[in-house]
């Protein structure tokens, strides 16, 4: 496989990666191979025990406190041994944070722990004050893990790679070299019509795709973590890859998830929210599963139709939609309705 052809300047990575994740990618205008509303997704469900609720909670509360006092020794403790390789080391992190967030009065607030359908994690999600024009945001869940008679942070949520980007911001870093690998159909032999050839893989030629990575040293990252190293300095693998699955295709999830699982990869879906649900797609219960298992989704429209003939309205709605129903998926219905009942007139939330 050669990943020369899949590199390029970190500026036109994004502006591709954006394309797929918010707009239509295609300009298809035909009818849709579905019709009527897909169903929401499904929240998770509470944390198995009373207890195990009060001891995340706790954790939760101590390393959030922690942020807030900026108190990065104590944060970095907290964390699991493999959270911590992954964010190269605790001066890196600290300085990734204080980009970030800078140094004004913050605040927080803990939404009702989540049991994983995946294993023993428990969710617990975050909303942020940022006390400034920011106002309050909310990104992907803490994520923490038992170790001992406690847990320890997994995923740092907010105030990790996946956490949400703030405004209109210079880049810390102008140029990232990272290849993106994009995907449409997966299939035990490739289609017959060469249409349909071309936008698919054998499921044995993305499992040697997969080898020949990890073997080459590269580590999948998500395109948020791109962002925050784009705009934060986030410290990223040496040799990050990404790969992203365009549309949200079942063969997704019944092909290449197994695959993914196996190799220790992740990947980014750009879902057509409206498919999901319907013949051919993902299924709301399939999202949550990949969701809870580290795979990042993202918008790719409600219909996929020529967002370019769409009046301004039917645009905003198409892509507003698309936008809300994923940021549903993984916990986060729940704290977006939180911060519209409680965010002032105009504060601007963000995830």
């Amino acid at each position: 496989m050669n990943l020369r052809a899949a590199r390029a300047t970190f500026r036109l990575l994004a502006l591709a990666l954006l394309t797929t994740a918010f707009l239509a990618g295609c300009v298809n205008s035909d009818t849709p191979p579905w019709t009527g509303p897909a169903q929401s997704p499904k929240t998770g469900a509470s944390a198995s025990s009373d207890e195990q609720s009060q001891e995340a909670r706790k954790t939760a509360t101590r390393f959030l406190r922690s942020f807030v006092d900026r108190d990065f020794d104590g944060l970095w403790g907290m964390l699991r041994g493999d959270t911590q390789a992954r964010l190269g080391n605790k001066e890196a992190f600290g300085g990734f944070l204080q980009r970030k967030f800078g140094s004004g009065d913050l605040s927080y607030e803990l939404g009702d722990p989540q049991s994983s359908s995946q294993s023993a994690a428990v969710s617990v999600p975050i909303t942020l004050d940022l006390g400034d024009s920011r106002g309050r945001v909310a990104g992907p869940p803490l994520v923490l893990v038992p170790q001992g008679e406690s847990f320890a942070v997994s995923d740092t949520g907010p105030l990790g790679p996946r956490g949400p980007l703030f405004g209109s911001l210079a880049a810390v870093r102008p140029e990232l070299d990272v290849p993106i690998l994009i995907y449409h159909h997966f299939a035990p032999d490739l289609p017959t019509d060469p249409v349909q050839a071309s936008i698919s893989v054998t499921t044995s030629a993305f499992g040697d795709q997969l080898e020949w990575l990890t073997a080459n040293g590269y580590t999948s990252i998500s395109v948020a973590e791109l962002y925050n190293a784009f705009y934060y300095d986030l410290p990223l693998p040496a040799k990050p890859v990404i790969l992203v699955f365009d549309d949200g295709y079942s063969e997704v999830y019944q092909l290449a998830f197994p695959l993914l699982k196996q190799h220790g990869f992740g990947a980014t879906i750009a879902t057509i929210t409206g498919a999901v649900d319907h013949p051919s797609y993902l299924t709301w219960d399939q999202v949550k599963e990949m969701s809870d298992s580290g795979i990042e989704f993202v918008s790719h429209s409600v219909t996929h139709g020529n967002l370019a003939a769409m009046s301004r309205d039917d645009l905003r709605k198409e892509l507003g939609d698309s936008r809300k129903a994923v940021l549903r998926i993984s916990l986060r219905r729940a704290v977006r309705e939180r911060l519209r009942r409680r965010s002032p007139a105009g504060a601007r939330c963000s995830a």
